[in-house]
């Protein structure tokens, strides 16, 4: 086999976990359909269910990956302390949960349409939009790490407008 096209185009994260997700919910991988599949068989037995597709290694790969594209990388999981109150365990599972959520499960196809024509008003290589994209970066020593030479192709005002660019769609 030849590759004719070394890259003939980018896939961002945001594009994966919504085709994986897609095809997670095609095939009802998820937790919620297995779940509904199961009381629906308890309660109708005899009737006919369509069957989720079975491949195991596939569905692993899936949910994996998914896993890793819905966790924020920024944010460092914290353990709960055993003494506190059960209440209080609930309420930080949710929080921690709602920290834990990668900025792109907050994106829709919109704004993320939006996001990447914000971002081509700036003289960025197409790596870089996708890396800020991916990485969404919310302070200047991320973004200097993202951008080559940010510092010289770019003034403290056009750093500064797409550091808020950015946390405006991270922070919504």
């Amino acid at each position: 086999m030849r590759v004719i096209k070394a890259r003939d185009a980018f896939f961002s994260d945001y594009e994966a976990l919504q085709f994986l997700s897609k095809l997670q919910r095609k095939h009802r991988w998820d937790e919620n359909s297995l779940q509904e599949m199961k009381n629906f068989n308890k309660n109708k037995k005899g009737r006919f269910q369509k069957r989720p597709y079975n491949h195991p290694v596939l569905q692993g790969i899936v949910n994996d990956t998914l896993s890793y594209l819905t966790i924020s990388k920024s944010i460092a999981a914290t353990q709960d302390n055993e003494e506190e109150k059960e209440e209080n365990e609930e309420t930080k599972k949710k929080e921690n949960e709602k920290q834990r959520q990668s900025p792109l499960t907050k994106l829709n196809d919109k704004m993320f349409t939006q996001l990447m024509n914000k971002l081509n008003n700036f003289e960025l290589y197409k790596i870089e939009k996708l890396q800020i994209v991916n990485q969404l970066p919310t302070n200047m020593v991320h973004l200097f790490s993202i951008v080559e030479e940010c510092d010289s192709r770019f003034t403290e005002d056009q750093i500064n407008e797409m550091i808020e660019l950015v946390a405006s769609y991270v922070n919504i």
